[in-house]
């Protein structure tokens, strides 16, 4: 199983191609703008860098939010037209469960995850707030997504610290360890990653759902605020 995965919904746009679990080619530009305009190049380079044509693709898929509305649009139409001019299938992939699938990943691997750590994937709304989601107990046990001021987010790891739990938050980010680690005594109980959202999380989220369930999500846009019309 190929796949070709795109992600533009934020501060970067990228390509990834994907063969049975093993990361073949990569691409990735940042910036704030002008996903549209490099995408399709971004594409020809990581075929070139992999050796495949784009009829070899067995599934497109997409980062379909939450995040910029052009990008999430750019991202979506593309993985669209490479459907069409190929006849293969195509899907979208909700970017926080691709970056909480990442850290669940990243903790079986290392042998560290147990039944009381909860999983926190967000991502920088630009709006003064980030969106989370939550999952706890095996991935595919999963809140739905929250727009939560860092208050908020705050009392929310708080109040699972204190019901014994352990936080790992997975996503960009800048105030939250600040505010977080001020709080010494909760230190020990709330982990963070770094991680900015990428094509190869895209990839290998999907591919997991592909072999689990045979399918993915449809490749609509996941906005959860209107547009801010300028």
């Amino acid at each position: 199983m190929i796949l070709l995965a795109l992600e533009s919904s934020a501060e970067s746009s990228s390509v990834a191609i994907w063969q049975d679990s093993k990361l073949l080619s990569y691409q990735i530009t940042e910036a704030k703008f002008g996903h549209a305009e490099r995408i399709i190049t971004q594409v020809h380079k990581a075929l070139k860098q992999a050796k495949l044509d784009l009829d070899e693709i067995d599934y497109f898929v997409g980062g379909r939010g939450p995040g910029s509305f052009t990008g999430i649009r750019t991202c979506l139409a593309t993985i669209t037209g490479f459907s069409i001019a190929t006849g293969k299938e195509y899907y979208g992939v909700n970017g926080l469960s691709a970056l909480g699938f990442s850290c669940y990943n990243k903790l079986t691997n290392d042998g560290e995850y147990n039944d009381k750590i909860v999983i926190f994937a967000i991502t920088d709304t630009r709006r003064g707030s980030y969106y989370c989601q939550e999952f706890n107990q095996e991935i595919n046990v999963q809140k739905d997504i929250e727009d939560l001021s860092l208050e908020h987010l705050q009392i929310k790891v708080n109040y699972l610290i204190k019901s014994g739990y352990i936080v790992k938050i997975y996503g960009p980010f800048a105030k939250i360890s600040d505010i977080f680690n001020g709080n010494t005594g909760n230190a020990s109980k709330v982990q963070y990653f770094m991680e900015k959202l990428n094509a190869v999380h895209i990839a290998n989220y999907a591919a997991w759902q592909l072999q689990d369930k045979g399918q993915c999500s449809p490749a609509t846009p996941l906005y959860l605020a209107p547009a801010i019309i300028k």
